[in-house]
């Protein structure tokens, strides 16, 4: 076995395949890289169990065939440290001959035999999407999901597909965030990837410069396919809570606002909120939105913002992290904020644009 490659393909495929890697297992050889070469490519696979990545190697120059595992923490910095030139791998027994330059590392490997088959997903639902659609989508709603791996339900990500419609939620049970778009699909399906999958995506979707990315789903494993890179997550078999419950249908009180105008007004009252209860009182009232936060400790604080009100008055308080982190993934000017009463469900969105809303939970008022 022969192959030529550049140091940066190489590195890079490294890079793409590493974030598969399992971190903890029984299982060492799946802290390694699978390097395969057959039929005249260049594989590099790596799994978790959970999910699992093939990036073809774009090399200059393959010979003959072969199947290896690598340890993993020696491949990731080797390639670093590698001269940014032409590399040439060779295999001598079970010993990886890297060269480059005046450079020549003597690799020792593992047999590749119990090394897991990535089995991409199969028949199923297949659709394409625009990459910068996708991530856009992906980044609006991932920081809403539950951090705890132990709430399998909500660690994660829910993906609905309803026809042309493709829609993304996620929920820690305090809030949540939906995003969705038009695309081409006639099929309708719904599945849930977990964190760890949807920081895999993320990263399918930084390394791609490809315009689109296919998504396959077959019922048990999903696949996203770009021209030399392929990721298969698992599923959770979990069921996602019924969202549309908890998105109010009507509304008591409107508050129209400046995103820049209530981030800023947030950050000050945080600075006494975070020392105490975590707790922000907004008292909407005609034009003005007053945010108050008290400590026994550290004394209080009361900030004004102009707003535009239709309907009642209101007093809520929220956690203000999570008002400030839906105002991150916004882009618009303005947004509206949309309340019930001062115990339910507020719905915040951009103005004037559709495609995306974050609810959030009040906390009782003391």
């Amino acid at each position: 076995m022969k192959v030529t490659v550049t140091t940066l393909e190489l590195r890079d495929k490294i890079t793409i395949a590493s974030k598969a890697l399992a971190k903890k297992s029984v299982k060492p050889i799946l802290a390694g890289f699978l390097f395969e070469v057959k039929d005249g490519n260049f594989y590099i696979c790596t799994t978790d169990l959970e999910t699992g990545v093939k990036a073809t190697v774009n090399a200059a120059e393959i010979s003959g065939e072969a199947r290896f595992v690598v340890p993993g923490d020696v491949i990731q910095k080797l390639v670093k440290v590698l001269p940014d030139d032409i590399t040439e791998l060779s295999l001598e027994g079970d010993v990886l001959v890297i060269s480059s330059g005046s450079t020549v590392f003597r690799i020792t490997t593992m047999p590749a035999d119990e090394f897991p088959e990535i089995t991409p997903a199969e028949s199923g639902i297949t659709f394409e999407v625009d990459t910068s659609l996708l991530e856009e989508m992906v980044e609006k709603v991932i920081f809403a999901a539950a951090k705890d791996e132990f709430m399998r339900n909500l660690n994660g990500v829910f993906w609905e597909l309803h026809k042309n419609l493709l829609r993304l939620v996620a929920s820690d049970g305090f809030r949540l965030a939906l995003a969705e778009e038009q695309i081409e699909n006639e099929e309708e399906a719904s599945f849930l990837l977990s964190l760890k999958s949807m920081k895999e995506v993320q990263n399918v979707l930084d390394n791609t410069t490809e315009p689109t990315i296919t998504v396959r789903y077959d019922g048990r494993r999903v696949s996203l396919t770009t021209s030399d890179v392929e990721t298969v997550m698992r599923v959770v078999d979990a069921e996602f809570p019924d969202y549309k419950r908890v998105i109010p249908e009507t509304f008591k009180t409107k508050v129209v606002v400046s995103r820049k105008d209530l981030m800023e007004s947030l950050r000050r009252v945080m600075v006494i909120a975070t020392k105490g209860s975590e707790s922000v009182k907004f008292e909407i009232e005609e034009n003005v939105m007053r945010l108050v936060s008290k400590s026994p400790d550290y004394g209080e604080v009361v900030d004004e913002v102009e707003v535009q009100k239709e309907g009642e008055d209101l007093v809520i308080a929220f956690n203000p992290k999570f008002i400030e982190d839906v105002l991150k993934h916004i882009e618009t000017e303005e947004i509206e904020m949309n309340f019930v009463d001062s115990t339910s469900p507020c719905q915040i969105n951009p103005l004037d644009i559709s495609g995306y809303l974050y609810i959030v939970m009040p906390i009782r008022l003391a």
